[in-house]
């Protein structure tokens, strides 16, 4: 969830008192997760599920796509702070503490210090109802966005935070809350990027939209260890029919041997496989429709 002050990054999980036995439902969802007696999810599942965690990207790097396509600054794409009344579960509110985690990210790329301001609290807000707000470095964060150039050390603070606050949430059973803020930021992300490339017509963001069939993938096996809870398990139907569409969505990567180069005076590997997406103007509209549904449910 990495939010930015992130989703977590946010809004980017993982003990959670509910899930149940192995094998597999009658909605198809294979139980991954191993519980003991008290309904805990084991270690080893718990160190699975964050790896799955750690590979999938802050929001925030979709934000900084999108201000590098030239596209204006769009504050009527973002959740309303007058919403946070209607958050009164623990669910809808780490959610869209996501939600606004990867609004106050994209408010810090475009360095929009009217908005931003409004935003924070309202994460503010939300982290400390869900008892997470000591993870957040507010001050660091105020400081960082007035430099919006920064981002590697948005990026690199948000994620130690987020980090903390998961491993945290593993220890108290709730690392189900460091999953529905990462959805909830990603899905935000989503939300305004497919609405830029389809503005701009911009073949750049439709490939990065085709890169997310992989998150996306990785998103919903981190919900199937919560199959259990049914907030998890309705965000795992919507996300497999969104997965249903990005199955228009081809990518092919072509190996290349690695090589060794020197980079700042040391020797480091570089891939020099290269992968093809395929993705169309159609199938980019598709996947907005499919993840403004999504959205509208958590955010209204």
């Amino acid at each position: 969830m990495r939010l930015v002050l992130y989703s977590g990054s946010i809004l980017m999980l993982l003990l959670s008192s509910g899930c149940g036995s192995s094998g597999e439902d009658k909605d198809g969802f294979s139980n991954i997760a191993k519980v003991d007696s008290t309904g805990k999810i084991s270690a080893a599942t718990s160190e699975l599920a964050g790896q799955v965690i750690k590979s999938i990207p802050p929001p925030v790097e979709l934000s900084a796509i999108i201000k590098n396509s030239g596209a204006e600054y769009f504050s009527d794409m973002l959740n309303e702070t007058g919403n946070i009344d209607r958050y009164n579960t623990n669910y809808l509110k780490a959610a869209n503490l996501g939600v606004y985690g990867a609004d106050l990210g994209y408010i810090n790329i475009y360095n929009h210090k009217e908005d931003a301001l409004s935003f924070l609290n309202i994460v503010i807000k939300l982290s400390e109802e869900l008892k997470v707000g000591q993870f957040f470095e507010f001050e660091t964060i105020k400081r960082i966005a007035d430099n919006s150039n920064n981002l590697d050390s948005m990026l690199n603070i948000t994620q130690s935070n987020f980090e903390k606050m998961n491993n945290y949430l593993q220890e108290q059973n709730r690392s189900n809350i460091s999953t529905y803020m990462l959805t909830g930021g990603w899905i935000e992300a989503m939300y305004l990027t497919t609405f830029v490339a389809i503005e701009k017509n911009d073949k750049a963001l439709y490939e990065k939209i085709g890169e997310q069939k992989i998150v996306l993938d990785q998103i919903i096996i981190l919900l199937d260890f919560y199959k259990n809870d049914q907030n998890a398990l309705g965000l795992a139907k919507d996300l497999e029919a969104l997965r249903g569409v990005f199955k228009e969505v081809k990518i092919e990567t072509v190996y290349g041997e690695p090589t060794m180069v020197e980079e700042n005076g040391m020797l480091v590997v570089k891939d020099n496989s290269k992968t093809t997406i395929s993705i169309t103007r159609e199938t980019v509209d598709k996947i907005r429709e499919s993840v403004s549904n999504i959205r509208k449910k958590i955010t209204d």
